[in-house]
């Protein structure tokens, strides 16, 4: 899960910056005003005469934080924050003369170009207090300015530096763009103007006529960034034997703001849970609930490393678990995660099964021994879950097969189901910790003798739950011997 913090950078291009600023009208939109001032119709606003044609030399105050960068300032204000920031206004004239200039930008989040005829608005009328190319025709008490001139003259365009306080969205483009109406009065229809006012009904920036006023959207140079916590887990370890271990990880937490720092609220892992103290399963943590700069800096990424304990398991058996780490910014957005996985796997333990064999013999006057032979396999394996033993065969090297009635084999239960008496059919399993237990009875003749002991060897098959196969070339082999020692009664006629 990733939860995303949106910020924005603005791009300053260098513009002149006045220390003054002017004080703004705020929640009267362009036809509030007009309308309170006796006008019944709506405004048409099809006229382009004044138009705002470029937002420089940005300066954040709230909301946000500027940074200079190798030379290059770059500013950034974070969505669902309201941010105020002064710049300065470009307004030219297409026309020969207007007058009583201003304009409207819309505060309220509205980004249609009819934000700022409607709703709530920050406006403010050209002043020689917020432009250095300030200029009045009108005698006192006439404050609004005025322009005239042709294009790229002393007094056009107007520069207006003004303040303002509005919600930082991106719009679809993924920049900050304002909403705004310009207006002005022309010849004929000019009248005295004293400015902003607090109400409606006394602001004076209004249009000469429904149509003379011009509403668009000035997409400044204010591009939007996604800011969030980047989480990385990994095992430095390698991986765990059957028989159960401990694993060791290490956590990465990197910072992708540019200006915010984010303070850890949580580092948990779903099957250790809090990886930032001892308990449990968790035997040892470097972890902490860290403050984490911005920017490329020392201390982003954050870095730690926990230790725990992992149970038995089954040879292959692949174990995941998922670190998630959460925190709040320093600009208050809370709830910013982001998780990663790691995994080891179950390395098999190899451990050989126990073949015992014994004989007991009896002696005739005919010269020939009736031998019975006790075979156990033992698993060995004393892991919880241990690996199971399948049991493929058993073989002696003087009698051959002794699960079947054969040759010297005179009978036998190795391999013999349970219904005839027998431990059960070979193959058969035999879970850890648990043994396989059989005899046979094997007919020695005095002329197979070459001393009065007769030695030979079981030699089991075998292969456990991760296909590794014992016999007798396994170390060590799996296999046994007994010796029969044979007193020979001889009977002369």
């Amino acid at each position: 899960m990733k939860i995303l913090i949106r910020s924005v950078y603005l791009l300053i291009i260098v513009g002149l910056i006045l220390a003054a600023q002017p004080a703004a009208a705020v929640d009267n939109c362009i036809q509030d005003v007009w309308k309170a001032h006796g006008h019944s119709q709506n405004l048409t606003c099809t006229a382009n005469d004044v138009t705002i044609s470029t937002v420089t030399n940005i300066d954040i105050t709230a909301g946000g934080e500027c940074k200079t960068v190798g030379g290059v300032k770059t500013c950034y204000c974070f969505q669902g924050q309201n941010v105020t920031f002064a710049a300065d206004f470009s307004m030219p004239l297409t026309a020969q003369e207007r007058y009583d200039i201003g304009f409207y930008i819309a505060t309220d989040g509205d980004q249609t170009t009819k934000g700022a005829l409607t709703g709530q608005c920050a406006s403010t009328n050209v002043t020689n207090v917020n432009s250095p190319t300030f200029v009045n025709d009108d005698p006192a008490p006439d404050v609004c300015g005025d322009i005239k001139g042709v294009a790229n003259s002393a007094y056009n365009p107007q520069i207006v530096r003004f303040a303002l306080t509005m919600p930082c969205n991106p719009d679809d483009n993924g920049k900050l763009a304002l909403p705004y109406c310009t207006t002005w009065r022309q010849p004929g229809s000019n009248q005295v103007c004293l400015g902003t006012g607090t109400s409606p009904a006394t602001n004076d920036v209004f249009p000469g006529s429904p149509s003379k006023c011009f509403c668009g959207i000035k997409e400044l140079d204010i591009f939007t960034e996604t800011a969030t916590i980047e989480v990385k887990k990994e095992n430095i370890s390698g991986n765990v034997a059957e028989t159960g271990g401990s694993v060791t990880y290490s956590v990465s937490v990197k910072n992708l703001a540019e200006v915010a720092s984010v303070t850890l609220d949580s580092l948990t892992d779903d099957i250790y849970g809090d990886i930032t103290s001892v308990h449990g399963a968790i035997t040892d943590t470097t972890c902490t609930l860290a403050t984490i700069p911005a920017g490329n800096v020392t201390g982003n990424p954050y870095t730690c490393q926990f230790t725990a304990t992992a149970p038995p398991g089954d040879a292959g058996d692949v174990v995941t678990d998922t670190v998630t780490a959460c925190g709040t910014d320093s600009f208050g957005h809370s709830d910013i995660c982001d998780d990663d996985p790691a995994n080891f796997t179950y390395t098999d333990v190899k451990e050989p099964p126990t073949l015992t064999k014994t004989a007991t013999a009896f002696t005739n006057v005919s010269c020939s021994v009736d031998v019975t032979y006790n075979v156990v396999v033992t698993n060995t394996s004393l892991a919880n879950p241990g690996d199971s033993l399948t049991l493929n065969s058993l073989t002696d090297d003087k009698y051959g097969n002794i699960t079947l009635v054969q040759g010297n084999v005179l009978s036998t239960t190795c391999g013999l189901d349970k219904a005839s008496g027998g431990p059960g059919t070979l193959p058969a399993v035999i879970n850890w910790g648990q043994n396989y237990s059989c005899s046979f009875v094997g007919k020695v003749n005095c002329s197979d003798l070459t001393s009065s002991n007769l030695i030979d060897t079981v030699t089991g098959s075998a292969t456990d739950d991760d296909n590794v196969t014992y016999d007798d070339t396994s170390t060590p082999p799996f296999t046994d011997d007994a010796t029969v020692h044979v007193t020979v009664n001889v009977t002369f006629p």
